[in-house]
C-alpha cells in the first residue's frame, strides 16, 4: 500500500508536464543575397526524430535538408541562401518546423524573423500582442500604435504554429494618425496539448516613403486543460494533496495502531 501511495504522488507531480519543444533562432545578413542562418535547439533530454524546416520568403518556399535526429542537450543549423530584397526596409521570413518528438507524437514550432536591409529607417509603428490561456478557443489581442503624423495603411497577418488556427490569418488595416489600434483575436485549438506554450507572431507589413516595413510582436500562448487557467493548477493541487492523505493514511496502517 505504502507503494501504490507513493506511485500515486509521482503521478501527481508529473501529470500535465508538457512535451519537449525544439527552440528556433535565426539571424540573417543582406548583401547581394540574404545569407539566412536557423538554429534548432533541443533543449530537452530527449532526442526528437526527422526535423524538417521550411522557409517562405516573399510568397516562395524553400524546403531545407531534412535532419534524422537532434539529441536532447544539442543543436542544428542551416544555412540558406535567399534573394536580396527588392527595396529598403524590413521583411519577413516564416520559418516552420515539423519533427517528432520522443514519444512518437508530431510536433511543430515557428519563428518569424526580419530580414533588414543597411540603413533602413525605424517603422512609425509598433505592435504588440497580448494572449490568454486556450483549451479549446482562447483569445488574443493585438494593438498597433503609430507614431506617424499621417494615416498608415497596411496588412496585418498572424501567424501561429500548425496545431492553432485563427481565421482570418491576414486583414487589412488601418492605423489613425498619431493613433492606435486593437484587433481581438480568436484562436482555435486544433492539436496543441495540454501544458504546451506554443508561439504567437502578429506581422504589421506597410510602405512609407519608398521603404516597406515589417513590424512584428509576439508572445506566447499557454494551452490549458479547460477554458479557466486556474483549472489545472487546482486540479493538480487537488491530486498532490490526495496523494499525501493516502500516503500518511498508508503509514499509518503500516505501523500497527498506537497502544
Amino acid at each position: 500500500m505504502p507503494r501504490a501511495a507513493i506511485a500515486l504522488l509521482v503521478g501527481a507531480a508529473v501529470a500535465g508536464s508538457a512535451a519537449a519543444e525544439l527552440r528556433l533562432e535565426a539571424e540573417s545578413r543582406v548583401a547581394d543575397t540574404v545569407i539566412l542562418r536557423v538554429r534548432a535547439t533541443n533543449p530537452g533530454p530527449e532526442a526528437v526524430h526527422d526535423v524538417m524546416p521550411e522557409v517562405v520568403y516573399r510568397h516562395r518556399t524553400v524546403g531545407e535538408d531534412r535532419v534524422g535526429v537532434i539529441d536532447g542537450g544539442t543543436a542544428h543549423e542551416w544555412r540558406t541562401t535567399l534573394p536580396a530584397p527588392s527595396g529598403p526596409g524590413t521583411f519577413p521570413v516564416t520559418i516552420r518546423l515539423r519533427y517528432v518528438e520522443g514519444r512518437g507524437q508530431p510536433r511543430s514550432t515557428l519563428l518569424v524573423h526580419l530580414v533588414r536591409t543597411p540603413g533602413a529607417p525605424p517603422p512609425e509603428v509598433q505592435a504588440t500582442v497580448a494572449t490568454e490561456p486556450v483549451s479549446r478557443l482562447g483569445h488574443a489581442v493585438v494593438t498597433l500604435e503609430n507614431a506617424a503624423p499621417e494615416q498608415v495603411a497596411g496588412r496585418l497577418v498572424v501567424a501561429l504554429p500548425r496545431d492553432l488556427r485563427t481565421d482570418p490569418e491576414s486583414r487589412a488595416v488601418e492605423v489613425a494618425a498619431a493613433g492606435r489600434i486593437s484587433l481581438p483575436i480568436v484562436v482555435e485549438n486544433v492539436g496543441a496539448q495540454p501544458g504546451d506554450v506554443r508561439p504567437v507572431f502578429a506581422l504589421f507589413e506597410y510602405d512609407r516613403d519608398g521603404t516597406h516595413h515589417a513590424v512584428l510582436g509576439e508572445a506566447t500562448l499557454a494551452v490549458a486543460r479547460t477554458s479557466y487557467a486556474s483549472r489545472p493548477l487546482l486540479v493538480g493541487i487537488g491530486a498532490l494533496v490526495l496523494a499525501l492523505g493516502i500516503l500518511a493514511l498508508a503509514l499509518r496502517n503500516a505501523r500497527g495502531p498506537v497502544r
